[in-house]
């Protein structure tokens, strides 16, 4: 593997690795930690694999179904029974999947794709039921995030000023009201206050963690794909904000925090990025 591959590959373990250091000097039982080391290395060998074998799904006849079944799987949250009227998880078994985490970066990337293909209206149409569902779970940070990035998309095709100032707008209330809208769930220490634990060990922790965490988005910003510059930065405005987010409200710290949705989420992007990077 390339050496820049290698790099960018390995930029989920030092978020990871300081998370779940805080969570063990902290006594958070191995059942809860050890999920994210179980994830990080079940998709780490998924998307080796993906890699590896140049996984590339553009032109794949299924390709249409993943943005319709992308929304569907976000609704079925409502099926949930829910937490104090908060609904933003699918449960399989004892595992809970915070569903927004998994597939608002390939939402992002098939809008993209469907902008293209069938117009402004059929993405348009698709943004807002995306957040209307979210507003509903309801999700300030997950909504905030994919906003932005889907607001600027939108805008940037079409020459209308009209339209824009409606998808701007639109996209400026959903936002409001939902940060107005916050859900009254308590916050876990070892998944919304990650932060406050690495700082608990120590100033060096704490800076080593903002850093672990400010690299995420890095390669999607600063080193985009050649052929996906605008969609690549999308996505990386995405993290941007979701981690922004958790200085303004109680919302889970991406990776270093306990989950394994997130992860999943980010590496299935990664892998994306990655067999971009080195495509003519």
């Amino acid at each position: 593997m390339p050496l820049r591959k290698l790099i960018t590959f390995a930029l989920t373990i030092p978020s990871i690795a300081i998370g779940v250091l805080a969570m063990y000097q902290n006594h958070v039982p191995v059942a809860i930690w050890g999920q994210n080391i179980g994830c990080l290395v079940l998709m780490s060998v998924i998307s080796l694999l993906m890699i590896t074998c140049k996984f590339n799904n553009t032109g794949n006849r299924y390709n249409q179904l993943l943005l319709p079944a992308a929304i569907i799987a976000l609704m079925l949250t409502f099926a949930n029974q829910g937490m104090e009227g908060v609904h933003r998880w699918i449960s399989i078994g004892a595992v809970k999947l915070n569903v927004a985490m998994i597939v608002l970066p390939m939402i992002l990337l098939e809008l993209y794709q469907v902008l293209k293909i069938r117009g402004l209206t059929y993405a348009g149409v698709s943004a807002f039921i995306i957040l209307l569902v979210l507003f509903f779970q309801p999700d300030a940070s997950q909504l905030t995030g994919f906003a932005i990035p889907v607001m600027i998309m939108l805008s940037l095709n079409t020459r209308s000023k009209k339209i824009r100032f409606l998808i701007t707008g639109v996209s400026v209330l959903f936002i409001v009201l939902s940060w107005i809208r916050l859900d009254h769930l308590p916050p876990v220490n070892y998944v919304e206050r990650i932060l406050m634990m690495v700082a608990d060990m120590g100033g060096i922790w704490l800076v080593l963690g903002i850093i672990s965490l400010a690299i995420l988005p890095a390669p999607f910003i600063l080193l985009p794909p050649k052929n996906a510059v605008s969609v690549s930065r999308y996505i990386g405005c995405y993290y941007i904000v979701i981690l922004l987010s958790t200085l303004f409200g109680n919302f889970p710290v991406p990776l270093m925090g306990y989950g394994i949705s997130p992860i999943v989420g980010y590496y299935l992007s990664l892998t994306w990025y990655l067999n971009l990077i080195n495509t003519p």
